[in-house]
């Protein structure tokens, strides 16, 4: 295990590139790491969870601070502050929920400098792997959550390591049909938000599709006439904590009946976990609180808590009531 003294980085060369071009060169070399805000990478070089020989620095890179809006796309910079999200009037308008999860994420302060692309990449932050266990995610043959501490572990997904997502900003990004840009060593590719993430079952040591070198410049958000979002977080406390459920909700009305609704939870798998089961008991029909209470039911039709961690089903439960209420009745 790590020494929980340790608190201070193995020294490293900090580099700033000034286009991506050249800081995608860099990044593929495989001693090096990208930062951004770094409020998730600060603290794996502090403790020593990871000892790079350079840190390539994102913050000077031109054009990734932008919100701009063209042809019904709303285009998100990567380094654009959860701050400025949070405040921004047209993602108010336009994209709510955006706006509800970057204001929930942590402190002001931490806001003000953690950026868009940081909060979807962040790490898995399980103690154990944190720690230094060396359990699955860390390479090793066992999760040590699955039959130890996990009252912070997935209830949907797990197996054979039982993370969860810890970003507030996944589960939204998935629920608006948006799709990320990232460049590389090899040029440009763009693919859905929900493809960005990876679970365990397809990878135990990777929580994002990124390979070496890789950025993720921009989230590209579809603007709908008529689009309602919201999201709901629970937490022990309302700043600081990371969520124990969460729930991003986008529904359209049409002829008074609910189209193209999506559910997707957060805090509770390895990935924004979509509730299929529960979207379909909302399509086509009347907002009514019936109906609702029925979605809700039927997102937790795939839970499968732990005796620690099966608290939270309650909370999904609450978490996607609360948030389809809000825009819908």
């Amino acid at each position: 295990m790590r020494h929980i003294a340790i608190d201070t980085p193995k020294p490293f060369t900090r580099v700033a590139p000034k286009d991506l071009a050249g800081a995608a060169v860099l990044g593929a070399r495989g001693e090096a790491v990208f930062i951004a805000g770094g409020g998730d990478l600060l603290d794996q070089l502090k403790s020593r969870m990871r000892t790079p020989e350079m840190v390539v620095d994102l913050k000077g890179l031109p054009g990734l601070r932008r919100v701009d809006e063209s042809d019904g796309m709303l285009s998100i910079g990567a380094l654009t502050t959860l701050a400025a999200i949070a405040r921004d009037p047209r993602l108010r308008s336009l994209t709510p929920a955006l706006c509800i999860a970057a204001a929930r994420v942590a402190t002001p302060q931490i806001r003000n400098t953690a950026t868009l692309g940081g909060n979807l990449l962040q790490d898995s932050r399980c103690p154990y792997y944190r720690e230094g266990w060396h359990c699955r995610r860390a390479g090793g043959r066992r999760c040590f959550a699955n039959r130890g501490l996990n009252e912070g572990h997935a209830i949907f997904g797990g197996g054979p390591c039982w993370t969860v997502t810890p970003s507030d900003l996944a589960p939204v990004v998935a629920a608006l049909d948006a799709h990320v840009a990232i460049q590389g060593p090899r040029g440009e590719r763009r693919l859905p938000a929900a493809d960005l993430f990876v679970g365990p079952l397809k990878d135990e040591q990777r929580m994002h599709a990124l390979e070496a070198g890789e950025i993720l410049t921009r989230v590209e958000v579809p603007v709908a006439s008529g689009r309602r979002s919201h999201f709901v977080k629970v937490a022990v406390r309302g700043a600081w904590d990371f969520a124990l459920a969460s729930a991003a909700v986008a529904v359209s009305l049409s002829d008074g009946r609910l189209v193209d609704c999506r559910i997707v939870l957060g805090g509770v798998a390895p990935i924004p976990w979509r509730c299929f089961q529960a979207e379909r008991a909302l399509e086509g029909a009347e907002p009514t609180t019936d109906r609702i209470d029925a979605a809700a039911d039927a997102a937790l039709i795939d839970a499968e808590p732990e005796p620690d961690n099966a608290y939270r089903v309650a909370l999904v439960r609450q978490a996607v009531v609360e948030a389809l209420t809000e825009i819908v009745l």
